[in-house]
């Protein structure tokens, strides 16, 4: 019993470490701009990161479901600056590949 519950244990943590490793990682910054489907933050230290954003990236701000809807029913696109502008704070969950971090969700605060 002893030796089934150790085989499990040691199945669920090897399991956590791969979800971890393929996981997202996150930054926390200032938008210093908004360009295209491009967006840059400077973190706490001063370095500056560009993020490139995608269809399927989640953007989380207040009022950004309605301004969607809205946009939508008159035939309008929505673009990256309809929801993030220069020096607003955002918290950046990202993937990177090939040397591009894309984002996976971006909150706006």
């Amino acid at each position: 019993m002893l030796q089934k519950l150790s085989m499990t244990a040691v199945a669920i943590l090897a399991m956590s470490s791969l979800a971890f490793a393929g996981g997202a990682q996150v930054a926390t910054g200032q938008v210093t701009a908004v360009s295209g489907n491009t967006l840059t933050v400077s973190d706490a230290d001063g370095q500056v990161q560009s993020y490139e954003v995608t269809a399927s990236t989640r953007v989380v701000a207040e009022g950004a479901a309605h301004k969607a809807a809205r946009l939508s029913s008159v035939g309008k696109k929505t673009t990256l600056d309809e929801f993030v502008r220069e020096h607003q704070r955002v918290t950046v969950s990202y993937s990177e590949k090939d040397g591009t971090r894309f984002v996976e969700k971006l909150r706006v605060h």
